[in-house]
C-alpha cells in the first residue's frame, strides 16, 4: 500500500462513527455508490457476485437513467435506486430499502420485468436479449419463518433436476438485519480477503451504524484498502452541507412514513379484533334465536 493510501486509512480509524450518515438510507447509498466514480459500485457487485460464486467479474460498468418505463396507463412511475450496464448490454437494477419490506419481492420482479421489457430493440431476436440482474438490500427477512439466510439469489430453474431455465433472471436479496445479528454476535468477521468475507466486509461498512463494536470497521478498514477509502469517501461526504441536508430530509420522511405505517398497521389490528368481537356477538344472537328441543 503506498503513503498516500495508507494516510487514508489512518484516517477512517480516527473518524467519529456517529457524525456518518446511514448508508441504508436510499439518498446516503445512492449518492456514494451511484453517482461519480464506479469502483466502489464495481468491488461491491463483484463481491455479491463471487459469494454466491457466480463466474462474472465486472471491470466497468455505466450509471444510466433510473426510471422504469411504464407498459401501462395504470403503471406507477418507478425511480430505481441506482441503474447501471455492463459492456456486455447486461443491466443491473441496484434497490436499497430499509423500511417498506413488505411485498418487496414481488416489487423487485415488477422491476425486472419492465426493466427486461425495455431491452428488446426492434428487429432484434428474442436469444439475443442481454439479462437483467436485481440487487436488493432489505432490512429484514422477505420471506416468514426464514432462517437467518444473509444472501439468497434466485433464478428461473427446473424443479426436478434444479438445472437453470434461463440466465435472462437473476435475482439477490440480502438481508441487512441478519447480517449484522450474526457479527454482532460472533464479533467480527474472518481474517483475508476470500469470497465470502469481501461481501461481509462491504455489509458492515453499509450497516456500520448497528454494529456493536466499531473496532470492527477500524480492523476491516487496516486491512481492505477499498474499505478504507470507502470510508473517507463517506466522511467527506457526510461533511458536505448540501449533501447532509438532502440526506437529513430523506431520513426525516422515511421516519414519518414508518411511524404512519406503524399506526395504520395498529388501527387495523384493532379493527380486526372489532370485527371478530362483532362476529361473536352476531353469531351468540342467532344461537339465542334458534329454538330449543
Amino acid at each position: 500500500m503506498d503513503n498516500e493510501n495508507r494516510q487514508t486509512n489512518n484516517r477512517s480509524l480516527e473518524i467519529d462513527f456517529s457524525k456518518l450518515m446511514d448508508m441504508r438510507v436510499d439518498y446516503a447509498f445512492k449518492a456514494f455508490f451511484g453517482t461519480g466514480d464506479t469502483l466502489f459500485l464495481i468491488s461491491l457487485l463483484n463481491a455479491i457476485f463471487a459469494n454466491k460464486k457466480i463466474p462474472r467479474i465486472i471491470k466497468s460498468l455505466a450509471i444510466v437513467n433510473p426510471h422504469l418505463e411504464k407498459h401501462s396507463k395504470g403503471d406507477k412511475l418507478s425511480i430505481l435506486d441506482i441503474r447501471a450496464q455492463l459492456d456486455d448490454g447486461t443491466t443491473i437494477l441496484i434497490e436499497m430499502h430499509l423500511y417498506d419490506i413488505d411485498d418487496l419481492k414481488y416489487k423487485t420482479i415488477r422491476s425486472w420485468a419492465r426493466a427486461y421489457g425495455e431491452e428488446l430493440k426492434t428487429g432484434e431476436g428474442y436469444t439475443t436479449q442481454p439479462p437483467v440482474i436485481c440487487v436488493t438490500f432489505a432490512n429484514g427477512s422477505l420471506d416468514e419463518g426464514e432462517s437467518q439466510k444473509i444472501h439468497k439469489c434466485c433464478k428461473i430453474m427446473d424443479i426436478d433436476d434444479k438445472t437453470v431455465f434461463s440466465n435472462a433472471l437473476e435475482l439477490h436479496y440480502i438481508d441487512m438485519m441478519a447480517f449484522v445479528k450474526t457479527i454482532n454476535e460472533a464479533g467480527g468477521i474472518g481474517k483475508g480477503e476470500t469470497e465470502e468475507t469481501m461481501l461481509a466486509k462491504w455489509l458492515a461498512f453499509i450497516t456500520e451504524k448497528d454494529i456493536e463494536d466499531k473496532e470492527i470497521i477500524k480492523n476491516i478498514c487496516e486491512e481492505q484498502e477499498e474499505i478504507g477509502m470507502a470510508v473517507s469517501t463517506l466522511v467527506r461526504l457526510s461533511e458536505d452541507k448540501v449533501t447532509r441536508q438532502a440526506y437529513q430530509r430523506r431520513q426525516d420522511d422515511l421516519l414519518l412514513q414508518q411511524q404512519k405505517d406503524r399506526k395504520f398497521m395498529e388501527m387495523e389490528a384493532e379493527n380486526e379484533k372489532l370485527r371478530k368481537r362483532i362476529a361473536e356477538l352476531e353469531s351468540k344472537h342467532i344461537l339465542q334465536k334458534l329454538p330449543r328441543e
